[in-house]
C-alpha cells in the first residue's frame, strides 16, 4: 500500500512567500487608503495619512523581506544572512500574531463577555496570519538538514 507523497518543504515556502507577498501587497493598498485601513483597525492612524504612508509602507517591506526569506528558503533565489533562523522567527511572528484568533473566537462565542462584537476582518486577518506562520515553521522544520549554512574553508 502506497501513501500519498507529503508536501515537500519547497512548496510549503513557496506559499508562505506567497502569502507574505499578498500580505505585502495588502499594505501597500492600506498605505494609500484612510477609510481602508480604518475599517482594518488602524483608525488612529487613519487620522494622520503621512503616519499611515510612512508606516505601512515600513511594514510593506518588512512583509516582502519575510517574502524574500521564503523564496531563499525554497532556493527559488540565492541565500540570505541567517536563513535558518530568520525563517524560523518570522514563522513564530506569524503564529503568534495569528494566535490571536483564539481569544477572538471566545469573545466571538460568548464564552468570555465581549465589550464590542469582534470584527470578521480581525478574525480573517488571525487565520491568514496563523496559516502564513505555520507553512513557514512546518516548511522550515521540513527542510531544516537542507537549510543548513555550508561552511567555506
Amino acid at each position: 500500500m502506497r501513501f500519498q507523497t507529503p508536501i515537500r518543504s519547497k512548496q510549503l515556502l513557496l506559499a508562505a512567500a506567497a502569502l507574505s507577498f499578498a500580505i505585502a501587497l495588502f499594505q501597500a493598498v492600506l498605505s494609500f487608503s484612510p477609510s481602508l485601513s480604518s475599517f482594518f483597525g488602524a483608525a488612529e492612524l487613519a487620522t494622520n495619512p503621512l503616519l499611515l504612508l510612512v508606516t505601512s509602507l515600513a511594514a510593506t517591506m518588512v512583509f516582502a523581506l519575510f517574502g524574500l526569506y521564503a523564496l531563499a528558503g525554497a532556493s527559488t533565489i540565492r541565500r540570505l544572512p541567517l536563513l535558518r533562523t530568520g525563517l524560523l522567527v518570522i514563522g513564530v511572528i506569524y503564529t503568534l500574531r495569528g494566535l490571536f484568533l483564539l481569544p477572538e473566537l471566545l469573545l466571538m462565542t460568548d464564552v468570555l463577555p465581549a465589550p464590542e462584537p469582534v470584527p470578521p476582518q480581525a478574525v480573517l486577518s488571525s487565520l491568514v496570519a496563523l496559516a502564513t506562520g505555520l507553512l513557514y515553521v512546518l516548511g522550515t522544520l521540513t527542510s531544516w538538514k537542507r537549510l543548513q549554512p555550508h561552511v567555506r574553508l
